[in-house]
């Protein structure tokens, strides 16, 4: 590197320190670039990337607007750890400490000391009743190499611990999901009649990674989008096999589903003068919603479907009965 180039890869290094934009065209006007390439900038820039790897980032412009080069400075965290956000990951590491996933972090023993002088500060305030999810360290790595296989849309092989022992499937990976406090890997299984499936993350064994690749089915990747429980049902153009379930909930518990939307597909359809609420949910199949009714009986009757209803009279009469 010479003198010259030496000098701009500072200064490049004072003004990405101090937060400041750095656009290749503007560069080209200053007195340090001036009469410079584009080329020779871009290799300014290249010295930095190669020792600093995540030193900065490509921004891209808005509609007719070019874009620049920027880092994250100490200013921006600054800004962005306000009290709200620490308490927010505070609790995140109490729950990752739980679960010896600090452990696993690749951080200095005295930053963990930090985190965990944070924590016991926390524990002050806060009580954890359930567990806020399933996890093992083993499970850390099984996620880093999912989320390799999502990203480069790898295929994989997952050897899976099921009622009947351990099965392995070949599947395209296409999200990681979290629900009622465990993760899910959701995706296409490629030996399987129904293409869509879904795995609970503490009983993947482990995973081998593919050099093949794969395309994301657009009907697939939008019903991963529009899950709501850990039973989704899918089927081709699923938009048009949704079932439409109408409940009423007693006026003794209404405020609790005014206050909060049991699934994301709630819906209020009525309010009666007595105080019954009228609810609708849009799901995949019945039993996403089975658990939810059964769990607010006798304050929630099933309106619609008939067989839904018919069904949960069913399972009533012989839990009775037994």
């Amino acid at each position: 590197m010479t003198t010259n180039q030496t000098a701009r890869v500072l200064e490049l290094l004072k003004r990405f320190n101090n937060g400041e934009k750095v656009s290749i065209d503007l560069l080209q006007n200053d007195e340090m670039w001036f009469g410079k390439s584009e080329k020779t900038i871009r290799r300014d820039l290249d010295v930095i990337k190669e020792y600093f790897p995540e030193s900065f980032e490509f921004i891209h412009g808005g509609k007719g607007e070019k874009g620049f080069y920027k880092a994250i400075t100490k200013e921006i965290f600054d800004n962005f750890l306000d009290k709200d956000t620490i308490a927010l990951m505070v609790q995140t590491f109490n729950i990752a400490q739980r679960n010896n996933i600090l452990k696993s972090l690749n951080i200095g023993e005295d930053d963990k000391k930090i985190i965990d002088a944070k924590i016991k500060k926390s524990k002050e305030c806060y009580k954890f009743i359930t567990k806020p999810f399933e996890t093992k360290k083993q499970d850390v790595k099984l996620l880093r190499e999912i989320e390799k296989a999502i990203g480069f849309k790898q295929y994989a092989t997952i050897t899976y611990k099921e009622s009947k022992g351990i099965v392995q499937h070949e599947i395209k990976p296409y999200k990681i999901l979290f629900m009622n406090e465990n993760f899910y890997l959701v995706g296409e299984n490629v030996n399987e009649a129904h293409p869509f499936s879904i795995f609970r993350i503490t009983n993947i064994i482990d995973v081998k990674l593919h050099i093949k690749t794969f395309h994301i089915n657009p009907d697939i990747a939008d019903f991963i989008q529009e899950i709501q429980t850990p039973y989704p049902k899918y089927t081709a153009s699923y938009r048009n096999h949704l079932i439409n379930v109408v409940v009423e909930v007693a006026p003794s518990k209404a405020r609790f589903f005014k206050m909060k939307e049991f699934l994301p597909s709630q819906n209020t359809i009525d309010t009666k003068e007595d105080g019954t609420l009228v609810l609708s949910y849009r799901v995949t199949q019945e039993r996403e919603i089975d658990e939810l009714v059964k769990k607010w009986i006798p304050h929630m009757k099933v309106i619609s479907p008939d067989s839904l209803r018919k069904k949960i009279e069913a399972d009533l009469r012989e839990y009775l009965q037994g």
